[in-house]
């Protein structure tokens, strides 16, 4: 699947689970680096993107945030569980 279109579906889905996805330079500057991740802040889940990545790398961050949820319950496209189950294994 293209890079793009799997970033507009987990893009999708993380709305669909009400996480926010907020993209955001992970650097600062001073050599302190974050591969971004889901944390949640008050009552609200919200997944870092890390800026400065192309959509595939951007994909996989996001991916890897919206994996640590419990998916059991939602429909995912074909495409996106792939992606999560094959692409994403073991880099949790």
């Amino acid at each position: 699947m293209e890079d793009r279109r799997l970033w507009m579906l987990l893009n999708q889905l993380a709305a669909q689970l009400g996480v926010e996805v907020r993209l955001e330079y992970l650097e600062d500057g001073e050599g302190f680096t974050s591969r971004g991740g889901l944390c949640r802040l008050g009552d609200r889940l919200v997944a870092f993107v890390d800026r400065r990545l192309g959509p595939q790398g951007r994909a996989r961050q996001l991916g890897a945030a919206l994996k640590t949820l419990d998916l059991s319950g939602v429909y995912l496209r074909p495409a996106v569980r792939e992606f999560l189950e094959q692409e994403l294994t073991g880099s949790e």
